[in-house]
């Protein structure tokens, strides 16, 4: 399912996000840096001008005889800088833009006070009606009195207010180009990510941050076609399955049908219909086997068996089969023996009776008459090997006990390369004796699913021509 279009994000979205937030915010801070910058620079050598320009005029009104002064200060310093003359007690004589007679006492401005303590003074005032700052330079004369200049600037936000209009300007001119360069540097970027080749992500020339990803994208790719691969397995053995299955089946069928028929039109003697039922009981029962065989693997590939963490006595479950084949093994000729001690795994006792009836019925059915079957069942220290055999079945094994059983005959013996095939279903080693010998062919195959619910381990050991041993290795309890 494909996301949204209210979900989708865009690149050149983001970038232009991104980039444009990124630039103004650095345009404002810049522009507000140099702009105080330069106020605070021009304010600085604007207040030093004065205060010369005040030094200046102290020096012309000393040297000037106290009736001319008025003269002097209009005459050399007219202009937009104010001029204003206080006497010792504050009372202003003269003032280049109001008229003095009106002005208040001047003895408590700071600039006044300060210069008449020290000499010199300067100080600004801003005005918040007008918005404006105020730099005043005072000078004290020889007599006592005081010469004020003063001129009046923009404040610092009046001089910001002025710089709004082009740094506007400035800012609309950067989006623009943002938008531009955002557009360019998507399709740079996304150009080697569009000739991806996602069929081989890690053959790809691209970026190093993209590594991580496509290395996930690798992975699930493996994992995929494995699991395709699981999946086709799995297919092709239920095909396998349900062809053997049904093969297997027609065979007990045919013969019940047929001896049945001829049973039910009276076309057996009488002397024969003991014979005719007994083959038809045999053949029933080899049905029955085969359909509970099919119904515990079923269970077993559904993971239909509840776990349980039960504790088994493996040695006693031994001898209960043991004993249970004893008439089977008796007819086949076959001795059976279990030796061992007490040894406990956790489990399904269901499934552990199910895989040693099964190695020891496989050890009997395809052994020779006059034959032995020996089953032992020991415990203790396990090989670096064989632990971690059991750690990949999925066990937490104790290296100091682990259960081992063993199941030996001394039949014909397995050769090495069928060794693993004998746990397929329905694999017949020697298909010329499966009539012969019975069975359905699905034993092993129970005893390995058994063997890996209880994250087991089983192998096969053993020359052709000198028997077969079945080693099953558990964690104990």
């Amino acid at each position: 399912m494909s996301p949204s279009p209210d979900h989708v994000k865009s690149l050149a979205g983001r970038i232009f996000t991104t980039v444009l937030a990124f630039s103004l915010g650095i345009l404002l801070a810049f522009s507000a840096v140099m702009v105080s910058i330069f106020y605070y620079s021009y304010e600085h050598d604007a207040e030093q001008a004065l205060v010369q320009e005040a030094s200046r005029a102290a020096t012309a009104l000393d040297e000037a005889p106290a009736a001319d002064v008025a003269t002097v200060l209009s005459q050399q310093f007219s202009g937009i800088t104010r001029y204003t003359l206080i006497s010792e007690n504050g009372l202003v004589l003269y003032d280049s833009q109001a008229d003095a007679g009106q002005m208040d006492n001047h003895a408590s401005r700071p600039e006044v006070s300060k210069a008449a303590r020290t000499g010199e003074a300067v100080s600004m005032r801003y005005s918040e009606t007008l918005g404006t700052d105020t730099v005043y330079a005072a000078e004290k004369l020889s007599d006592g009195r005081i010469v004020r200049l003063s001129e009046t600037r923009h404040s610092l936000f009046a001089f910001l207010g002025e710089m709004l209009v082009p740094t506007l300007f400035a800012l609309v001119v950067v989006a623009g180009l943002v938008f531009l360069l955002s557009r360019l540097l998507t399709r740079h970027i996304m150009k080697p990510i569009d000739a991806l080749d996602m069929a081989e992500p890690l053959e790809n020339d691209i970026y190093g941050e993209m590594v991580p990803l496509l290395q996930r994208i690798d992975d699930q790719q493996t994992q995929l076609k494995k699991q395709n691969k699981e999946l086709a397995e799995a297919e092709s053995m239920r095909r396998d399955f349900s062809s053997n299955v049904s093969h297997e089946m027609k065979t007990p069928l045919q013969v019940i049908s047929g001896y049945a028929e001829l049973m039910k039109n009276d076309m057996v003697l009488p002397e024969d219909r003991q014979k005719f039922a007994g083959l038809i009981y045999d053949e029933a029962q080899a049905m029955r086997g085969l359909i509970n065989d099919v119904l515990t693997l079923s269970k077993l590939d559904e993971s239909a068996f509840a776990r349980e963490e039960r504790p088994i006595d493996v040695t006693s479950v031994a001898r209960r089969m043991a004993g249970r084949l004893e008439s089977f093994a008796a007819d086949e000729g076959v001795s059976i023996s279990v030796k061992g001690w007490s040894t406990h795994i956790n489990g399904s006792e269901t499934l552990a009776e199910e895989m040693l009836y099964n190695l020891i019925e496989n050890a009997v059915r395809y052994n020779h008459a006059g034959g032995s079957v020996s089953v032992r069942v020991s415990q203790g220290a396990a090989s670096e090997e064989v632990l971690e055999a059991l750690r990949a079945a999925g066990a937490e094994p104790d290296p100091e006990s682990v259960v081992t059983v063993r199941v030996s005959d001394t039949g014909a013996g397995i050769p090495e390369e069928m060794r693993e095939k004998v746990f397929e279903r329905f694999f017949r080693l020697d298909k010329s004796r499966s009539k012969e010998t019975g069975g359905t062919g699905l034993g092993l195959a129970i005893v390995k699913h058994a063997v890996q619910y209880h994250h087991g381990t089983i192998c096969v050991e053993g020359a052709q021509g000198e028997g077969t041993t079945f080693v099953l290795r558990l964690p104990a309890a």
